[in-house]
């Protein structure tokens, strides 16, 4: 019985010991697990480090600071507009055309109605033809000098005379020749037909279509042409927003904005006749009582139609004013028209 409880209490304390033990070594790898995932948690939560900013912070407190999401934005004020001109104008038709923003700022009359555009016609019959002929090549001048009417503006080419294609466009800006109008559109005509001895009239008509295709494709779709120098003709119309385009082209044309802003020059043919052409557009000449030294061009135009009409660009910071007036009853209105508008939009 003795023995039996001794060995009874021995097994009683070792299992308790084992118990015991245990007990420890739980506990140890509990702690060791719960620091584990204080740590790990730890890691978790820690924050990013903020990217270094490259460009300077946006000010929190600055609400004209479109970046800022927790300010609203607040509008600009517009730039101030011309107020529309007070003034009387004999003009039957103006535009005021910015090549910078390519904006009518002014019109007077309707801008799509049909207008005979008599000499302004010139400039789109230079940036035609000067798309099919070389600059430097040289025309001879035939037939077609002889089609013009007597009394119309003359650049004195006659039968025969040899010119390079630029004297014939600075023989159309400068005299306003319509001589001039017909050589070039009969020698591009050919060029553009593809043969250099096709009939003198055939080729004349080739050049008119070429115009009017022209025209449609930059989408002057109140314009045709009916001739190349402007003479009032069943079928020859423009309107005034397709002139603000013309007129926007000849100035992007090296060559017409050159002879567009030339006042005088002494002109010797390839063949050898030497003549003095001088601008009919009186903006241009420092003696003419219009003279305006911001001016550099554009052309001026007269038949019974369409009155005296004179479209003027104007030097600008960075770009042109352009002034068109038409249906003027004389030269001195359209003068006095263009500057007065011109000091109206420039403030000069």
């Amino acid at each position: 019985m003795e023995e039996n409880h001794e060995t009874r209490g021995i097994f009683v304390k070792q299992t308790i010991k084992t118990g015991l033990l245990s007990c420890v070594v739980f506990l140890v790898l509990l702690g060791f697990f719960a620091g584990f995932a204080v740590l790990n948690n730890r890691d978790n939560t820690q924050p990013t480090q903020p990217q270094v900013q490259t460009t300077n912070p946006t000010n929190p407190t600055d609400p004209a600071n479109p970046t800022n999401p927790t300010e609203p934005t607040v509008p600009t004020e517009p730039e101030p507009t011309v107020p529309e001109p007070d003034f009387t104008m004999s003009a039957s038709h103006v535009f005021v055309y910015d090549t910078v923003s390519q904006k009518m700022l002014y019109t007077k009359g309707s801008t799509d109605e049909k207008i005979p555009p008599a000499s302004l016609t010139k400039l789109f019959t230079a940036y035609v033809g000067l798309q099919y002929l070389q600059p430097d090549a040289v025309i001879t001048a035939g037939e077609e000098v002889t089609w013009i009417d007597p009394e119309s503006s003359r650049a004195f080419i006659a039968y025969g005379h040899q010119i390079t294609v630029e004297q014939c466009v600075e023989g159309m800006i400068l005299q306003s020749g319509n001589d001039a109008a017909y050589i070039l559109a009969v020698a591009a005509g050919r060029a553009i037909a593809g043969q250099p001895k096709m009939d003198a009239r055939a080729a004349w008509s080739v050049f008119i279509g070429k115009m009017n295709e022209t025209a449609l494709m930059l989408g002057l779709t109140n314009t045709h042409f009916a001739n190349p120098d402007g003479i009032d003709a069943d079928g020859h119309y423009t309107s005034l927003t397709d002139l603000a385009q013309i007129s926007r082209l000849a100035m992007e044309n090296p060559i017409i904005c050159k002879y567009a802003s030339t006042a005088v020059d002494e002109v010797t043919y390839v063949s050898g006749y030497t003549i003095l052409w001088k601008n009919t557009n009186e903006l241009l000449h420092p003696n003419s009582k219009y003279y305006c030294a911001d001016a550099v061009g554009l052309k001026t135009g007269s038949t019974t139609n369409a009155g005296k009409c004179l479209i003027s660009a104007f030097k600008t910071e960075n770009g042109y004013l352009i002034v068109g007036v038409l249906g003027c009853p004389d030269e001195a209105n359209r003068y006095q028209d263009t500057l007065n508008l011109y000091h109206h939009y420039t403030g000069k």
